[in-house]
């Protein structure tokens, strides 16, 4: 994982405070600079902003020089938390498990939104597409119990056999004081704290995806979508040598499969069921049998396992190589 700092170059040519004559030649360094098409690659304001990479993961992200990461700063009411861990060591809780994480992966890879995780508000859960890949997108704005307020946006998505969750937090010392109307106090639980009003829980929510909320709010609501809008995933090429062979089903040992040449051989018991030829396009197989096609995503291959997700009923294929 790494933390990379931009650079930024200054270019100055003074010349509207000199006549003519006297003006500041640009040197050749700048004029190449100028001319290169790297002066115009930093117009966009996110160029500027923080990188963060995630190599097991496969993918990056950037952020605003105003919002802290990892961990809260002095002075930056925003604070971005990036969490990755490989599936098959989940086992934490409000959703966050290895079982979940596969339902929701396949439903993600199907358009679908799948199981809830965390505490997420109802009215605010959609599939969004970040960097070409689904996932859920929701707000988390309180927990457990009824004192509780936190101002969270997430994102929850799979890439590499990773679970990667994001979050973007705000101060709530600011937005409680920014958005009085949608709190209120309940003195036998939690003293003169103040706590949400439940029941304007999603019209507070409706304000600020409608671009309503109070300026310090809505720029917490508005930044979680400008560094959602960054998110980059890692080209994986799917290796065509490394799919070749028997594969046999982790569920159903009378199950095989044959990648031989350009054509997937199905068995069942030692008897042929279905075979075709076969294109591999990204993490997308796609085979053709007796005119029609099947379509799979890839979701794992390796010298001696192969996760195949059969689309679009959302099914997972589960096989180890075999001799």
């Amino acid at each position: 994982m790494k933390l990379l700092l931009p650079i930024l170059i200054l270019l100055s040519a003074c010349t509207t405070a000199l006549p003519p004559e006297e003006t500041t030649p640009i040197s050749p360094e700048e004029q190449e600079f100028l001319d290169s098409g790297r002066a115009k690659a930093i117009e966009d304001e996110t160029d500027l902003w923080m990188f963060y990479e995630d190599e097991e993961a496969g993918f990056e992200i950037k952020y605003p020089h105003d919002t802290a990461f990892g961990d809260a700063e002095e002075g930056k009411t925003l604070l971005l938390t990036v969490k990755s861990a490989p599936i098959d060591t989940l086992n934490d809780t409000m959703g966050y498990n290895a079982e979940t994480a596969l339902k929701n992966r396949a439903a993600l890879e199907s358009g679908e939104y799948g199981d809830s995780v965390d505490f997420a508000l109802e009215e605010s859960q959609n599939v969004r597409n970040v960097g070409g890949k689904n996932a859920q997108n929701f707000l988390v704005l309180s927990r457990f119990e009824v004192c509780n307020v936190t101002f969270e946006r997430k994102l929850y998505f799979f890439n590499n056999d990773h679970q990667i969750v994001i979050t973007l937090f705000a101060d709530p010392e600011a937005i409680i004081s920014a958005s009085p109307e949608f709190f209120t106090t309940d003195p036998e639980n939690c003293a003169e704290e103040k706590i949400w009003d439940f029941e304007k829980v999603p019209s507070f929510y409706q304000t600020l995806a409608d671009g309503n909320g109070p300026e310090v709010v809505q720029h917490w609501f508005d930044v979680f979508d400008e560094i959602a809008d960054t998110i980059e995933f890692a080209d994986q090429e799917i290796s065509d040598e490394l799919i070749q062979g028997k594969w046999i089903s982790v569920d159903d040992a009378n199950y095989l499969i044959v990648f031989s040449d350009n054509t997937k051989t199905d068995y069942y018991d030692g008897e042929i069921t279905s075979e075709g030829t076969y294109t591999i396009s990204g993490d997308s197989l796609l085979v053709e049998s007796e005119g029609e096609a099947f379509k799979y995503s890839i979701l794992e291959l390796s010298e001696n396992e192969l996760e195949l997700l059969y689309l679009p009923r959302g099914n997972i294929l589960q096989f180890t190589k075999t001799e």
